[in-house]
Parts: C-alpha cells; sequence; structure tokens
C-alpha cells in the first residue's frame, strides 16, 4: 500500500500491463492493463482479506496455479491462481469478489504484510472500509505504524486494534 499523488493503492500502478487497487472515497477502483474497472463501493463489503508473500515471485498467478493443482492450502498467505490480491465478500448482490494487484519488484517486510492486512480486516470487522478510502486519515494512520515491525499476526492485531481504539473513540465509529 502506498500514496500516489491525492491518493493510496495497492499494488505497483507502475507497472507495465500491471494492475493495482485504488482506494477512492467511493470505493476499490481496480486497474488492470491500464484501464479502470467497475468501481465496488465501501458499503459492499463485508469481509475483505489481503493475499500477498513478501517477494513478487512467490505471490504470482503461476505459483499460485502451481498451488491449486499440486492440492497445496497455499500456505499461511493463501496465494492461489489468483496472485496478490484483496479478496471479499460483497452484499447486494452477494458475491465473492478478488481485486488481482501487481507486486512490486522490491521485497514485502512481513511486518508490512502484516500491518496492512490486519488493518484492512478490522476496518471491515468495524463496518469502517471507507476509512481505507479517507487519504488524510490512512496518512496518519499509516505514518503511526510504519515504524514497527510486528513478527506474528498477534502482534499486528494489536496494533492495529490500539490505533483504530484510539482514532475510533473520538470519531464514534464501532471498535474492531
Amino acid at each position: 500500500m502506498e500514496r500516489t499523488g491525492s491518493q493510496w493503492v495497492i499494488g505497483d500502478p507502475e507497472r507495465h500491463c500491471g494492475a493495482h487497487l485504488k482506494l477512492t472515497p467511493e470505493g476499490i477502483r481496480p486497474h488492470a492493463k491500464g484501464a479502470q474497472q467497475e468501481l465496488i463501493p465501501w458499503s459492499r463489503f463485508m469481509e475483505l482479506s489481503l493475499f500477498v508473500t513478501a517477494r513478487r515471485w512467490s505471490s504470482s498467478r503461476t505459483v499460485g496455479a502451481l498451488n491449486d493443482f499440486l492440492g497445496s492450502e497455499s500456505g499461511e498467505d493463501g496465494i492461489d491462481s489468483h496472485g496478490s490480491c484483496l479478496r471479499g465478500m460483497l452484499r447486494h448482490p452477494y458475491e465473492h469478489w478478488t481485486g488481482r494487484f501487481s507486486h512490486h519488484e522490491r521485497r514485502y517486510r512481513t511486518s508490512e504484510i502484516l500491518l496492512v492486512d490486519e488493518l484492512v480486516r478490522q476496518l471491515t470487522k468495524a463496518q469502517a472500509t471507507e476509512q481505507l478510502g479517507n487519504a488524510d486519515w490512512l496518512d496518519q494512520a499509516v505514518t503511526r505504524l510504519a515504524p514497527e515491525r510486528p513478527g506474528t499476526p498477534s502482534g499486528a492485531r494489536r496494533l492495529v486494534s490500539r490505533l483504530l481504539e484510539a482514532d475510533f473513540k473520538t470519531a464514534g465509529v464501532p471498535s474492531a
């Protein structure tokens, strides 16, 4: 997740013929092969989770297809034939949704993956996914979480919980 101009994106928006997800105030706007796709409004998300690995090659659709073919449980990262993606359950109508994105050339830190996934999960659970489209709030949240280096999902869970409790207590948003 990174800031590009006035918005936050998930994935590498600079990659030729790649895919990324723009986090707008209205919802998630997938982009693939240079074209934007249908916007998914924040209000439709019931569940949302991040699936990505630290290294680009192991987060690819090819490795995911091999995981599917060989009967792998896709490991803890859940990489399947979709490759790097956000996956969720939408309402009205109820359906599964997958938003694919291109992995950057650089390696992602485990702590970055854990924190972004936990932030997405907890905001969804709190019915506050629209915060992902609030660039100013996300700037502050990322600034506060960036120096942290949790090594486990439970460590990331605690850090994100503290952040959301502090922010939402004053804003009146239900906590995760």
